[in-house]
């Protein structure tokens, strides 16, 4: 998904990005938010950002 692939997960994922860009302050509208996560998915961003989370949570501890 991350990938760029479309279809039903995709769509729900974005809708959720969306609420939470809205919860913090970061879109003033699903629209919006949904807007911001498609440009994230589409540049990259979001698949760096998770692969970022993963190493931390992997990382042994003191490390990160």
């Amino acid at each position: 998904m991350l990938n760029g692939a479309e279809g039903p997960i995709r769509d729900i994922v974005l809708l959720n990005t969306a609420a939470a860009l809205i919860v913090a302050g970061k879109a003033k509208d699903l629209k919006e938010g949904v807007s911001i996560g498609a440009k994230s998915i589409a540049s990259g961003a979001a698949k760096q950002s998770l692969e970022k989370l993963v190493a931390i949570t992997n990382a042994p501890e003191g490390a990160a």
